[in-house]
């Protein structure tokens, strides 16, 4: 299956690394400054920033080591996606 093989290859050491820098950067960020990322105050809307609190999560999650069991819960919280929508909302507020 497409989610089990792309699982996989960021199963690494390195990328699971990186991609928890990224989440600890993005919480770090809105813990330092929430005006960044709230709504009324930023260039986000409401929708980008559930996408970005899904993709800290996920991060998280995969970062730490957390491999879910379903299949369903690794497509839903799988650390491509979560990585790539990071990179942007870092990329946007840091710009």
């Amino acid at each position: 299956m497409l989610v089990d093989k792309t699982y996989q290859l960021l199963d690494k050491g390195p990328i699971r690394a990186l991609i928890l820098i990224l989440a600890l950067v993005t919480a770090g960020a809105v813990m330092w400054d929430p005006t960044l990322f709230a709504a009324k105050t930023s260039s986000f809307q409401i929708w980008q920033g559930l996408l970005l609190i899904w993709a800290t999560c996920t991060a998280m999650i995969f970062g730490v080591g957390f491999k879910p069991q379903k299949v369903i819960f690794r497509a839903i919280f799988h650390p491509l996606p979560a990585a790539i929508i990071l990179i942007w909302g870092l990329f946007q507020v840091f710009r």
